[in-house]
Formats: C-alpha cells, sequence, structure tokens
C-alpha cells in the first residue's frame, strides 16, 4: 500500500505540474481549461463522473416503484407490485414509491422526494439535459406526481398512507408479494382530522411538477397545478398535524405549508400565496440548526422566499444554517471530512445540505457573496466524499466507483424467499445508485443488510443528492453510461441459483413399491412471482411389466399426505415412457415465507404382483434418500422431476426420444375461433395494449371494447396472472405462440 502511495504521489507531482503550465499556456490562446470528470478518485481534488453516478441516482428510484409497471421495464428483477391499494376504500391508489427497503407508502416522503427531485430540475435543468438525462429524471418525478394526484380524489380529501406499518415490517419479502402477506390499508385526512404537514408538501411537489413540465407537458403542468392549489388551500384552510404518530411522525406543519406556499408562489406569481408563505412562517420562528429533510422543510421554504423579497432577515437565517455545516461552524465533522449531523441517514443531510449550499451559492443577487465560494466548496467535498475521497478510499452508492456498498437494507433487492436477512448471505440484485445511510462520525461504516443505519436506503435519502449531482455536472461535466444497462447487469456475480425446481427423495422402496417425497419450489427472483399453477410429472419407464404380460392397470399410483396437491394418472409420452403428474393447481407458492415457497406431496408407485421396477425411469435418477426439509438447501434438487406452469414447461428435462412423437390426438383439429386470442382489444394485433387492457381485466376493471373470449390464453374458462405470464412472454418473444 505504501508503494502504490508513492508512486502516485510522483505521477501527481508530474500532474499538478502539467496542469500548472497548461493554465499558463492556455490563456495565451484563449482557450479555458475544463476539468475532466474520471470514474475514479484522484488524490487531491477527487473527481468523478457525475454523468454515470447521476444516472444510477435516478434508477434507484426505479427500483421502488410499486404500481402497474411497464411491461418493457428497464429492471428485470421488478414486476407489478401493491395493485391492491386503494381497494378497501373503493379507489386506485396504485403507484407512486415504496418509503424505503420496506414497501409502505408514504405520501409525505413521496412529495417530499418528487418535490426535492424536481426543485433539481427547476435549478438545473440544463445541466440534466447535458447528461443527456432529463427525460429519465421528468419520467420519475411524474411517477410520483402521477401517484399525488391520485391520493386527492376530490377536494378536502388527501391519502397519506397504504400499508401497515406491523405487516409489513413482520415480513422481508419482495414488494411483489405485498399484496399476498401485508395488510394493504389506506389513510386519508380529511376536515375531520386534517393534516396540513402532508397537505402542504404535497402541494409544494405538484406545484414545482407544474413548473418542470411547462417545456414538455403544458397539459399535465396545468393537472398537477389544480391539484396543488386545491390541496393547499384544504391544508391552509384545515389546520392540523397528520395524525400519524406511529411511523413519521410529523414534527409540525408550519414549514409544509409555507413550502406549499411559496412554490405555488413561484409557479402563478400571485401575491396571496407570498404573503401566505411569509405569514405562516415568519422570519423568527425559523430556528434549530437542522438542515432540509422530509420533517423539516423550513431552509427550502427560507431560501425561496430570501430569493423571491430579497429579504435580509431570511438570507440570514439561511446563511446561519449553511454556515452551521462549514468546517468549526458548529456540526461535527468526521476525520475524514463529512459533515456528520445524525447517525440516521447522515449522508443524506450531508448531501442535501450540499443541494442548499449549491442553489444559494449560485444567485448571487441575495446573500453575502463573499461566502459563495466558500458554501460552493463545502457542497462539492460532501458529494465527493459520499462517491469515493474518504478515509474508505469507497463509494456509499451502490453500484458506483471502487468498494461500493453490496448488502443494503433493502428487501427487493436482497430478494430472500424465506423472509430471512441473512438468506441468501447476499443480495440477488444490485440496486444501483441507492445512497446508503453513512458512516458514523468517526468514518466507521459497515456493509451490512441488518443495520438499518447505516446501509438503510430511502426516497428521501436520494433526493437531495441527485440535485448534488446535477450541480456537479454544471461545473464539472460527466456523461451517463451508453448502452446500459443490460438485463444481466442487475444479477449479483453470486446468485447462479436455480428459480423453479422439484426436489425427490426415496422414502421407502421394496417389494414393488416405491415411495417417494416431492417438493416443488419457487425461488424466483428475475422478478419473483407467485404461482398458482404449478405441476411437476414423473416419468416411468413400463417396458419390464409389458414384457411380462401386464398393462397399466397393473400400475397403482396413490397420493398421499400433500400440501394442496391433486395426482392425475398415467399418460402415455413415447414409446414405453409414461408419466403422472402431482397437480399444485390453486395452491399458491411464492418466495416469500418459508411455508409459501415450497410445497409437498407423498406419492406411492406399486406393481402388482411385483413385475415392475423403477430403476430404468427418467425420473428415478438422482433421488435422494434422506429428506433434507430445509427451505434454505437445495439438496435433493433433481431435473428428471420437471416442473410445468400450467401445463407447460417450465424447468427441468423431460426424457429424449429419438425422432418419435407421442401419440397423436384421435380427434380433429377444431376450427378455430373468429377472433386472435390475446387480441383483447380486437385490433387484429397482439401488443402491449392487450396486456393493459388483460392487467385491467384480472382486476375486475374492465375495459369498454374488451373481447374478453380474447383473454382466455390458457383455455381454463378462467382469466388470471396465469394469463398473464403468457401473454407477456409471447409479447417479449419468449414464445412463438399462445399455449390455448
Amino acid at each position: 500500500m505504501k508503494r502504490k502511495r508513492v508512486k502516485l504521489h510522483k505521477i501527481l507531482s508530474m500532474t499538478v505540474l502539467v496542469i500548472i503550465l497548461t493554465s499558463l499556456i492556455l490563456p495565451q490562446f484563449g482557450l479555458e481549461p475544463k476539468v475532466q470528470a474520471a470514474s475514479s478518485p484522484r488524490f487531491g481534488d477527487a473527481y468523478y463522473n457525475y454523468g454515470e453516478a447521476l444516472q444510477k441516482a435516478i434508477l434507484f428510484y426505479k427500483a421502488n416503484r410499486l404500481g402497474d409497471l411497464p411491461d418493457d421495464y428497464i429492471l428485470p428483477y421488478r414486476d407489478d407490485a401493491a395493485m391492491t391499494d386503494g381497494q378497501d376504500v373503493g379507489l386506485d391508489l396504485t403507484g407512486g414509491w415504496a418509503d424505503a427497503g420496506d414497501g409502505i407508502k408514504f405520501t409525505h416522503t413521496i412529495s417530499y422526494a418528487a418535490a426535492q427531485l424536481g426543485w433539481g430540475v427547476y435549478e438545473f435543468r440544463q445541466a440534466f439535459k447535458d447528461s443527456g438525462l432529463l427525460e429519465d429524471i421528468l419520467d420519475e418525478v411524474k411517477w410520483g406526481t402521477d401517484f399525488l394526484i391520485k391520493a386527492n380524489p376530490e377536494p378536502n380529501v388527501l391519502y397519506y398512507m397504504c400499508g401497515h406499518g406491523e405487516s409489513d415490517h413482520s415480513v422481508w419479502v419482495p414488494h411483489e408479494f405485498l399484496d399476498y402477506v401485508t395488510d394493504r390499508k389506506s389513510f386519508k385526512v380529511d376536515p375531520s382530522t386534517p393534516g396540513s404537514d402532508v397537505a402542504g408538501m404535497t402541494a409544494a411537489a405538484l406545484a414545482i411538477g407544474s413548473l418542470i413540465f411547462e417545456e414538455t407537458d403544458p397539459e399535465y403542468a396545468q393537472k398537477c397545478l389544480m391539484h396543488a392549489e386545491r390541496i393547499f388551500d384544504f391544508g391552509y384552510t384545515y389546520k392540523g398535524k397528520n395524525p400519524l404518530n406511529i411511523l413519521y411522525p410529523s414534527g409540525g406543519y408550519v414549514d409544509d405549508l409555507a413550502w406549499g406556499a411559496i412554490w405555488l408562489y413561484i409557479k402563478t406569481g400571485e401575491q396571496h400565496y407570498l404573503d401566505k408563505a411569509i405569514s405562516i412562517m415568519p422570519v423568527d420562528t425559523i430556528g434549530g440548526y437542522h438542515t432540509h429533510c422530509w420533517d423539516d422543510v423550513s431552509y427550502g421554504a427560507a431560501i425561496k422566499i430570501a430569493q423571491a423579497t430579497k429579504d435580509e432577515q431570511y438570507a440570514f437565517m439561511v446563511e446561519r444554517n449553511l454556515d452551521f455545516f462549514l468546517p468549526n461552524g458548529g456540526i461535527t465533522y468526521s476525520p475524514g471530512g463529512l459533515a456528520w449531523l445524525s447517525q440516521w441517514g447522515s449522508l443524506r443531510y450531508a448531501s442535501t445540505a450540499a443541494f442548499l449550499a449549491f442553489v444559494w451559492s449560485d444567485d448571487e443577487t441575495v446573500g453575502t457573496l463573499s461566502k459563495k465560494d466558500e458554501y460552493r466548496k463545502f457542497a462539492e467535498r460532501q458529494i465527493n466524499y459520499i462517491l469515493g475521497d474518504n478515509p474508505r478510499g469507497g463509494s456509499y452508492v451502490v453500484g458506483f466507483g471502487e468498494n461500493a456498498p453490496k448488502h443494503p437494507h433493502h428487501r427487493t433487492a436482497h430478494g430472500s424467499w424465506v423472509s430471512m436477512t441473512d438468506i441468501p448471505s447476499f443480495s440477488r440484485h444490485i440496486l444501483y445508485g441507492a445512497l446508503v445511510g453513512g458512516p458514523n462520525s468517526s468514518d466507521y461504516w459497515e456493509d451490512n443488510i441488518d443495520d438499518y443505519i447505516m446501509n438503510e436506503v430511502a426516497i428521501d435519502y436520494n433526493a437531495g443528492f441527485v440535485g448534488a449531482l446535477a450541480k456537479m455536472i454544471d461545473m464539472y461535466g460527466g456523461e451517463k453510461l451508453e448502452n446500459w444497462p443490460q438485463p444481466e447487469d442487475f444479477r449479483a456475480p453470486e446468485d447462479d441459483m436455480v428459480e423453479y425446481f422439484c426436489r425427490g427423495w426415496i422414502m421407502h422402496e421394496g417389494f414393488g413399491t416405491l415411495n417417494l417425497l416431492l417438493q416443488v419450489n419457487n425461488r424466483s427472483a428475475r422478478p419473483p412471482a407467485m404461482k398458482d399453477k404449478l405441476s411437476v410429472r414423473y416419468y416411468m419407464d413400463l417396458s419390464e411389466v409389458f414384457e411380462a404380460g401386464g398393462s397399466l392397470d397393473d400400475v397403482e399410483i396413490t397420493l398421499g399426505q400433500s400440501e394442496g396437491a391433486k395426482l392425475e394418472g398415467l399418460k402415455h409420452y413415447a414409446d414405453n415412457i409414461y408419466y403422472f403428474t402431482v397437480d399444485f393447481s390453486g395452491t399458491q407458492i411464492m418466495p416469500a415465507e418459508w411455508n409459501l415457497c415450497e410445497k409437498d406431496a407423498n406419492v406411492s408407485i406399486r406393481y402388482k404382483n411385483g413385475m415392475g421396477s423403477n430403476e430404468n425411469d427418467w425420473s428415478y435418477q438422482n433421488l435422494g434418500t434422506s429428506p433434507d426439509f430445509d427451505a434454505i438447501s437445495f439438496a435433493g434438487l433433481t431435473p428428471y422431476i420437471p416442473v410445468y406452469d400450467n401445463g407447460v414447461l417450465l424447468w427441468g428435462e423431460e426424457p429424449p426420444y429419438e425422432g418419435k412423437t407421442p401419440n397423436p390426438s384421435p380427434n380433429p383439429t377444431p376450427t378455430g375461433p373468429a377472433f386472435i386470442y390475446g387480441d383483447l382489444n380486437s385490433d387484429g394485433e397482439v401488443d402491449s395494449t392487450d396486456l393493459t387492457m388483460l392487467k385491467r381485466v384480472i382486476l375486475r376493471k374492465n375495459p369498454p371494447g374488451v373481447n374478453l373470449s380474447a383473454a382466455d390464453l390458457n383455455g381454463d374458462d378462467a382469466v388470471d396472472s396465469t394469463d398473464l405470464t403468457i401473454l407477456k412472454r409471447f409479447i417479449l418473444r419468449k414464445i412463438n405462440s399462445i399455449p390455448v
């Protein structure tokens, strides 16, 4: 290590000499040197590819999306989630983001994150354009504001939470199973139970949304404004604090209402909003030395009020807060240079304070000009610390730079199938762009999934960080990665696990009898999926039976104790090979909990007069003799007992046969229907529009003009998730035909 440092020091010395000479020569030719971003740190001023960092920081929000996800979703390990939100109150409250590594949805933190992301666009829109990430950030903000609009179905009503803390936090499951194992209740504020804090924050987010969408979607911008004004009026008229007292209890509502009012003023120019912002939050009510966060937006509001009014008193309060974050300003500084405010998300506070410092330092019309450069340097140091310029020499952003976190506290990224943080021992997916909580005041940090202080990730953690990165691009440049990501980029190198499989053991053998324990397993993660039409087939060679003059009547297959299985008797496969099916249709099997990820069945094979043997059976291969009921084990896994999803081979190997085909059906091929299976809208094509319609059908929200006959894609006289899976695979060209 010492040799490397000496070598780097020599290189750095030569580099400095070149930079000095260049700085003397280039101006003579009218050229200005430009700081080049690098993907790895250098000693001294550490520069990074801020475009890559921003690209990944935005991508994190896609990992936390809930609702009906696009069919060509960029994250291959994510699928629709929390699709029942709002059904308990007769509304569609799907969408938005899960709060953190759990699955609860809070309007307060969603609106904070949407507002903060939008504020970054408002201040540094050109940086997003220059890095090719404007469309990405606008799309993500809209995912948040779309939900906020849904949460305001009528005047004086705002839904502030979907989910239930106790049921959610008692399980460790991917977002996709929230509807199955947690209680998705909906909670609202109204005149009888006001929530001016969540109303003010939501109004701000939608007002900012209206500002940033003016250029690209003026109609949507107007819709955002309408809801922003309506929600603010509700919060201002019926004052009170959100009744949520257990999870995210709000400290008050004054800052939130002022925050909403000032942004409505910026959007509309109407004086009464500015007057309300000032009257709600007079300068003498701003106190403490916190920074902008989900529960305290007073300093963000103070910045915008000061910029709008040029009021020296508000400017003084802003700078008093920023001065506190400077070295020797009062805040604790770690030995490595982190402005450390709290153990709970130390980096989110540092990055958000950096964002505020950038915004304030860019405005030379208000405040103390001599301090602007100092604020800017503070902000740069904090962002570079996060990206790797720290004693660890490692990033605190998952999937970025050297020595990045690999074990964020995030259920979906981890991909456990038994609701346990240590199974598996690694995260199956790379949660690109997630800013972890961060180190303690001594720069100590542990990459431990169970440490939800240091390794928590959340939508509010990344929000200020995104805006600060945009400013770093504004100053130093940076480009997003091209042709990234690819589907396999999200897969952890350690994750070579089979997702669906059968385990089989011989429980007893002898006297013409074979007793088996068969276990179907669902450990899916790409994406995780609930399956309720799984089955397994045991393939057997009956040559000995037939040679002895026996028939199928001499082979007795019986089902013993099982977990929801049914037995389908022998069917011909090819030559003397037959199979029986153990069908778990109707039983939900999902990688969510110990008792849900696997299901057992005991099966007995008996030959009359002992005329048969199983040793030549295709499926006899690889059977274990010592049952292992441990749901984390792969013992007994056998590909020779294939797994099927509604009759379609999902995993495993069927017996080979030399060009011979199973006996054809004696029935003639029926005349096809007058419609195309999968073409729900009857436009002659099977595409994503049909997939969207099918999702709505399954949710019992039949859209007008839907052809329900075309929706039953497996011919089982039911329209359900299996049909959806078939249609999705057909559209993605993973199957060539729809197996009706």
